[in-house]
């Protein structure tokens, strides 16, 4: 075996979890955390990356990228926010039923959307200048971009653990899955934080598509490649854990990665044989192990 490809592999394999983990902490807060199932969290993630491409496209890889990284995810947000209110919050009474109906039907009414706006052509970014050469560690070579990735994805972590556990927003959320009718009478509005959760869930999406356009091409498959991604992350890692996600989306992004040395195709495969296999141990994910928190 070539054990420098092999380590090279991992390398790019974290790098990958760690924009796996950018998506899946969105679905942490909005499933796990406050019980809402949403197909659509990767049209957000795609819209987004088309509005990156977009703007790099316009306006270069330094300043383009840099305005996207505080448009985009602000307007991802803004969306997010309004589709709760519209479309979401009539639904709650119906379960999660009524959530996957209306958001399956939202994820092929924005896929078609995106097809009008972007059209059918992937869109391939250069990274910026500054973030374009390689970084040594231990004598193996990682790209800047993808040690900034990684120094993003820390950065959100870090927000979601003291957002979930550390936050008065945090306890009111963990409150609203666990009675909202009670928080209701105590006075606050349940209503108002789904939607603020939602918001920040989407800005989370949008964040993730932004950074994900110089590490490859942006096409109108990445909501539904995304999104089955994503929900295996927090399947392993376990509802409500952001570290378990964390380390979740490192597994299969490594596992997915290593996997292209022996495999042509296949890697759904490994991304749904790494669930399968820990949740034979652990049948309520690595939360288990890691801890929610």
């Amino acid at each position: 075996m070539n054990w420098q490809l092999f380590v090279a592999q991992v390398l790019a394999g974290i790098a990958n979890g760690a924009l796996y983990f950018l998506v899946a902490s969105g679905l942490t807060l909005l499933w796990g955390a406050m019980g809402v199932v949403n197909l659509a969290h990767g049209s957000f993630f795609m819209l987004s990356a088309f509005a990156g491409a977009v703007c790099i496209q316009v306006w270069g890889p330094e300043w383009g990228l840099l305005l996207a990284l505080v448009l985009v995810p602000l307007i991802a947000g803004i969306f997010g926010a309004l589709l709760e209110m519209s479309l979401f919050r009539p639904v709650y009474a119906s379960g999660t039923w009524g959530q996957l109906l209306v958001s399956f039907g939202l994820v092929l009414a924005l896929n078609n959307g995106a097809r009008l706006i972007f059209g059918t052509e992937a869109r391939s970014m250069p990274p910026p200048k500054l973030l374009s050469g390689f970084v040594e560690l231990g004598g193996f070579r990682l790209a800047s971009y993808q040690l900034a990735v990684l120094v993003v994805t820390a950065l959100v972590a870090i927000y979601l653990w003291y957002l979930l556990s550390r936050s008065r927003t945090g306890r009111l959320i963990r409150a609203a899955v666990d009675d909202p009718q009670m928080l209701g009478a105590i006075g606050v509005d349940v209503r108002r934080l789904r939607t603020m959760v939602m918001g920040i869930a989407a800005l989370l999406a949008g964040i993730a598509g932004v950074i994900a356009v110089p590490r490859g091409a942006t096409t109108l498959g990445l909501d539904v490649q995304i999104v089955v991604i994503a929900f295996a992350v927090i399947v392993v890692g376990g509802l409500g854990a952001v570290w378990g996600s964390l380390v979740a989306a490192m597994i299969i992004g490594i596992a997915e990665a290593v996997s292209t040395m022996f495999l042509d195709q296949g890697s759904e495969v490994v991304i749904f044989a790494v669930m399968v296999l820990v949740l034979l141990v652990r049948p309520t994910g690595l939360r288990t192990i890691v801890g929610r928190e």
